[in-house]
């Protein structure tokens, strides 16, 4: 725990010196020396000399080594499916984009996932014996001790066994799977970040919707690992079936899929719309991003849609709070990248909607829009359970 602080403290902080270190952690300085020295050894961290003004003797300061570790995050959306390679400082050597291929036969979806990151890598030339590991960011419910996916509404997978699929096809590189909300909380709580909040809960809006929890600078995972099923939520019991099985979740009326289906549905049944138009009249063309496109141009049936929407998140959102009172929600995801209207509307049916007094410091945030930030936060969850990996387990 004392080398895991340390190593944090240093990415929060950099340059800092063992002396500062100490304070900061609450170790004595020749504990931080010890400590410091190993992960120099192994080249975590690395000094970058005396830095300072004035006069005397300037204590040596430390920075984190991108150099020596590296990790591949996979985030799997239902639209795309992403990449990245990182050093240990976090920055992006290399990353890759392509749209997710034959989501609905598991096995081909996994080989494609598989090819991408042998693809990453050789674009990337970075050196093989540097990879840490991977991590596979997937929607949905993910057994924790085998990787395998109990169930996956937006991909329709059940008892899907992705962790090992992927790490016979990914030898010699040790491979894990993690729910991707999670992996987007990660990221918003990473290191530099100064989102240090004691709750953080993290929403993720795009063709699904679903959350994730950082309680105390840790994921909060649940007793059987299925925490953060926002999007499951009953918001109308006499709303449209959900394709988990269920009637009425936030995900059947609010995510963008939802969005689109509605709006498909009104153009397929002659609704006078500007929809219409910017389909090419053509309703399998309609996504949600079509329908904010069109409230921009004042049509009132996307102004409608998107208000539904965010009515419903908005009372998702007081459940919520109601119940975990939180310091920061934060909202990503695609959905998120449509403008203040959306988020303002949100806010407003979740004060609404929220219980009075409930709640009454949380501040309703969006988060970071980076397309990559999944995949990211998907780097982040190898180090998180670094007694997994050989070239970790030092630290443990």
């Amino acid at each position: 725990m004392n080398k895991r602080n340390v190593l944090n403290c240093i990415e929060d902080n950099q340059p800092i010196n063992r002396s500062a270190i100490a304070q900061m952690v609450g170790l004595s300085i020749p504990a931080v020396m010890s400590i410091t020295d190993e992960l120099l050894e192994h080249g975590m961290i690395q000094s970058i000399g005396r830095i300072g003004s004035g006069v005397g003797k300037h204590p040596e300061q430390f920075t984190i080594c991108g150099e020596h570790f590296r990790y591949i995050g996979v985030d799997v959306g239902r639209i795309n499916t992403r990449v990245v390679i990182t050093g240990q400082d976090g920055e992006v050597l290399v990353s890759t984009s392509k749209p997710t291929k034959d989501a609905e036969e598991p096995e081909k979806c996994i080989e494609y996932l598989c090819e991408q990151v042998r693809e990453t890598l050789k674009k990337s030339t970075v050196d093989e014996k540097t990879i840490v590991g991977i991590c596979i960011a997937m929607p949905g419910l993910i057994e924790s001790d085998t990787g395998t996916v109990i169930f996956s509404p937006d991909f329709g997978w059940k008892d899907v066994p992705l962790e090992k699929w992927a790490q016979e096809r990914l030898e010699p590189f040790h491979v894990i799977v993690r729910n991707a909300n999670r992996a987007q909380a990660r990221w918003e709580t990473r290191p530099g970040s100064n989102n240090k909040e004691s709750t953080i809960f993290c929403v993720g809006l795009g063709y699904g919707i679903g959350s994730g929890i950082i309680s105390n600078g840790e994921v909060y995972y649940g007793s059987s690992g299925t925490s953060g099923e926002i999007g499951h939520i009953i918001v109308n019991p006499n709303g449209p079936v959900c394709l988990c099985g269920n009637n009425g979740c936030l995900e059947a009326v609010s995510s963008g899929r939802a969005i689109a289906e509605q709006a498909k549905e009104i153009v397929k049944n002659n609704g006078d719309t500007v929809i219409r138009k910017l389909c090419n009249n053509d309703p399998e063309n309609i996504t949600a991003k079509t329908v904010f496109e069109a409230a921009v141009l004042q049509d009132e049936i996307a102004m409608r849609l998107i208000d539904q929407a965010a009515k419903y998140i908005g009372i998702a959102l007081a459940t919520a709070i109601n119940m975990l009172d939180p310091d920061t929600i934060y909202l990503c995801g695609g959905m998120m990248k449509n403008g203040e209207d959306f988020l303002n509307r949100i806010k407003k049916y979740t004060r609404e909607r929220q219980m009075h007094l409930a709640g009454r410091h949380v501040a309703i945030r969006p988060g970071s829009k980076d397309e990559l930030n999944v995949a990211k936060g998907a780097t982040l969850m190898i180090q998180d359970s670094g007694w997994e990996f050989e070239a970790l387990s030092f630290l443990y």
